[in-house]
């Protein structure tokens, strides 16, 4: 008797030295595991909605991703219920987890401002887009703007004729000749300086000129009719966008119920078009939003062949259909149709 229990005590001590060890050992990489679901009928409130709610639940899926000790690791690279990646990877060039943190949560306070509009022109409503210049990412190699713009400079006018959003300047070159100059007003380092550029024939949009810059309207809003507030508190990222514009869509047109009773969740972001972009952690969510009791699942063109592997690895295809799309129209129609 005194010897078994010795063996069971000497089991149970390796057992938590070894649990021990895995919880404290760190690694250099991150792992990404199933989170969360919201119902989103608790987080998007439409003022003119009336008060209507769908008949079932819209769901936004978070995945919850951490420091990967030892334990974590190896479920990450050894299960199909998580994902390893490498902190370089998740935080970038400069390996910072605050700064990730605060990125992914503009990035979700963009998302808000995109899926509003992009779920009130899919109804027929208007939207404007107004800004504060045009922003420059870059200039390319072999064109007029090489050497003469910058990364971060800001063109607030063209001729002397303002541009506050970058759609602006590409009409303005829509009666500029190729080879003409103009002449940009710029915020560079704080200052207002003026440059002249040489345009050559743009090799995307027909009859015009172009510079040569990769560009973005600087510090973009929107001015939309209907008042929309989205509450997401801590979850962070712009994979839930497509979500807010169907939940925004099903509450402003209650007599077409996109959710018909049943349990939809989905993800993938949204910009202001109306186009749905891939995300992050696809595996990981259809885990999450099958154990949260959705049985069809919208996915990004892009991630459903990671969607369906995934399904398949953890027995769950056959129960669960996983649709993809690529506009906000595709997941309209998706929903209607099933």
């Amino acid at each position: 008797m005194a010897r078994w229990v010795r063996w069971t005590l000497g089991i149970v001590a390796a057992l938590v030295v070894a649990a021990a060890v895995l919880w404290w050992t760190p690694t250099s990489d991150y792992v990404i595991l199933p989170g969360v679901t919201e119902n989103l009928n608790r987080i998007v409130n439409v003022q003119s909605a009336l008060g209507n709610l769908p008949s079932g639940k819209m769901l936004m899926v978070a995945v919850d991703i951490e420091p990967a000790n030892l334990f974590y690791y190896l479920i990450g690279k050894y299960t199909p219920y998580g994902e390893i990646i490498p902190a370089q990877e998740l935080l970038g060039s400069t390996g910072n987890e605050q700064q990730y943190q605060q990125v992914n949560m503009q990035l979700m306070t963009e998302s808000h401002l995109d899926a509003k509009v992009a779920a009130l022109r899919q109804l027929g409503y208007s939207a404007k887009e107004t800004g504060q210049g045009v922003y420059v990412y870059s200039a390319e190699k072999n064109t007029p703007a090489a050497g003469r713009l910058k990364p971060n400079d800001v063109i607030v006018a063209v001729n002397g004729t303002p541009v506050p959003v970058a759609q602006d300047l590409l009409n303005f070159m829509g009666h500029v000749t190729p080879g003409q100059k103009v002449t940009l007003k710029v915020l560079r380092d704080k200052k207002d300086i003026s440059v002249s550029v040489g345009t050559i024939k743009s090799t995307q949009l027909k009859n015009h000129a172009m510079l040569g810059v990769l560009i973005a309207t600087y510090k973009p809003n929107w001015i939309i009719p209907l008042k929309i507030n989205i509450k997401t508190g801590d979850i962070s990222g712009p994979s839930a966008g497509m979500m807010f514009s169907l939940s925004i869509i099903d509450h402003l047109r209650p007599q077409f119920d996109l959710t018909h009773g049943q349990t939809i969740a989905g993800t993938g972001t949204i910009d202001a078009n109306g186009n749905v972009g891939a995300i992050g952690g696809i595996k990981e969510k259809v885990v999450t939003v099958y154990d949260a009791g959705a049985r069809i699942f919208l996915v990004p063109k892009g991630d459903y062949a990671d969607a369906i592997q995934e399904a398949k690895a953890i027995g769950i295809s056959q129960k669960m259909r996983i649709i993809p799309v690529g506009t906000l129209a595709q997941a309209v129609a998706a929903l209607e149709h099933h």
